[in-house]
């Protein structure tokens, strides 16, 4: 049988305290809350990228626009300078034409009045002539 008496206390357990977690429960909080400070402010810079971005991309589309307009007034420009020698080509055919008639006028002229000249001289030679035989008929 089993006697039944004072039961030895039992040997006290040492009292730990639990450093041995808190300490890295702090050190890995403090981990966190710096890749949390870290992620926001990769965050902060990746929106000012993309705000930088933006912005670049707009002012690009700016001078897309600027360039295209450049374009479309070297275009007309172009344009206006062919139709101008198109109109500068005909304008000198036409002169050249009415220089050439009127070079055809003018030799005609000429012409006329040396013919004209020619019959007033015979007509004065001829005068002449005829008043010399006059005279040293008289």
């Amino acid at each position: 049988m089993a006697a039944s008496g004072p039961v030895p206390p039992e040997p006290a357990q040492k009292k730990r305290h639990p450093w041995h977690w808190i300490v890295p429960c702090v050190l890995l909080l403090l981990v966190a809350v710096g890749l949390a400070i870290w992620a926001f402010g990769l965050q902060s810079d990746l929106d000012d990228e993309r705000a930088h971005s933006a912005q670049v991309e707009q002012q690009a589309q700016q001078t897309q626009d600027d360039v295209e307009a450049v374009s479309d007034q070297v275009d007309d420009l172009s344009q206006s300078v062919d139709t101008a020698a198109d109109e500068l080509t005909q304008s000198t055919d036409e002169a050249a034409k009415n220089a050439e008639a009127a070079l055809t006028d003018v030799q005609t002229a000429i012409d006329s009045l040396s013919d004209r000249a020619n019959a007033a001289r015979d007509k004065l030679g001829k005068a002449l002539e005829d008043a010399k035989a006059e005279a040293e008929a008289d």
